[in-house]
């Protein structure tokens, strides 16, 4: 299979590691496990506006922190060596700077990547993955999760307190060991 993985949320804890940025630079002590919102703006007493400018201004320091979520290495890695393909799919802006601090971290952290199957400034994946023939991807955004879900893209929701409200008929992961009993089925 064709498998779609989003990095921020889904593999990787970006939202500790933003809170983490975001705590020092305001001089804050938010937690991470209390935010239940997508973007951190509204924590952080800050405008739409003012958040974007915010994250562009912290990204690649927000990026290079942060640990992977609890399984998905193991077991992308698993798929991988039964011969699935794993494409990363991501929002993040195709700068040279942040390719490079995503394919490091990808690295670093031992995951399967092939530079061929990294595809930056995806901002319609579900567009994305129509186009590579993805057969079941993966994400946690809920304009992402809209787009795919809408494009009848075959969708596994990675549980987080912002996308919880998704009808139980879209399948949902809160540890990626759940994974292989999906795939399986299929």
């Amino acid at each position: 299979m064709k498998l779609g993985v989003d990095i921020d949320g889904t593999i990787k804890d970006t939202k500790q590691a933003a809170v983490t940025v975001y705590n020092e630079e305001f001089h804050k002590e938010i937690r991470a496990e209390d935010l239940t919102e997508f973007y951190l703006d509204r924590a952080y007493g800050l405008t739409p506006e003012e958040g974007r400018k915010t994250w562009r201004r912290l990204e690649e320091k927000i990026y290079r922190l942060g640990v992977p979520l609890p399984h998905a290495r193991e077991v992308l890695q698993q798929l991988s060596q039964e011969g699935h393909e794993i494409y990363y799919v991501t929002a993040r802006p195709g700068l040279p700077n942040i390719q490079d601090v995503t394919k490091n971290w990808l690295r670093e952290n031992d995951f399967p990547y092939q530079s061929d199957r990294l595809i930056m400034s995806s901002i319609d994946k579900a567009k994305v993955a129509l186009k590579l023939g993805i057969d079941l991807f993966f994400e946690d955004a809920p304009n992402h999760l809209d787009r795919l879900i809408e494009q009848k893209v075959h969708t596994m929701i990675v549980d987080a307190p912002y996308n919880r409200q998704y009808s139980k008929e879209v399948p949902r992961i809160t540890d990626w060991r759940q994974v292989y009993e999906y795939i399986s089925k299929l």
